[in-house]
């Protein structure tokens, strides 16, 4: 379900959003992270994932997440923890989310099929993906992922 643009910036002022990121790795240890194109953090690598719909299990939103931002599925599910994670839109407007983090482990890098919330998407050794600018989030997911 859309929520109207204007109820839900204003839950954004009151309320923390729940969400699922996901940790995809193919069988030669590659991590995919995708560049955003919408707020929060546009045009920022990051993990595929969103919002939990209501009603939706955590462990759902994340399969649903992977097939509908990138065209993946995976069988193996690892839950990693749930983070409070805050991205500041305007020095007056922050947006706070609770995600939890699931490893997703699929197959040799396979081809990507993005929506429209990403520009692209990279296959990266963790290494190569931490020697870049990241948010605080993911830099720590990655680095604390063995």
């Amino acid at each position: 379900m859309l929520i109207p643009e204007e109820l839900y910036s204003q839950v954004l002022r009151v309320l923390p959003i729940p969400c699922v990121d996901l940790l995809v790795v193919d069988d030669a240890g590659n991590v995919l992270l995708v560049r955003r194109t919408n707020e929060p953090a546009a045009g920022q690598w990051w993990f595929p994932g969103g919002r939990v719909l209501f009603g939706e299990l955590r462990r759902d939103a994340a399969k649903r997440k992977l097939d509908e931002e990138c065209g993946l599925s995976s069988a193996e599910f690892e839950e990693l923890g749930t983070f409070d994670v805050f991205l500041d839109l305007r020095p007056d407007r922050r947006v706070h989310s609770i995600t939890t983090l699931f490893r997703a482990q699929i197959g040799r890098a396979p081809t990507i099929r993005l929506d429209h919330q990403s520009s692209e998407a990279r296959w990266l050794t963790r290494q190569q993906w931490l020697e870049r600018e990241l948010h605080s989030f993911v830099r720590s997911s990655l680095a604390a992922w063995t």
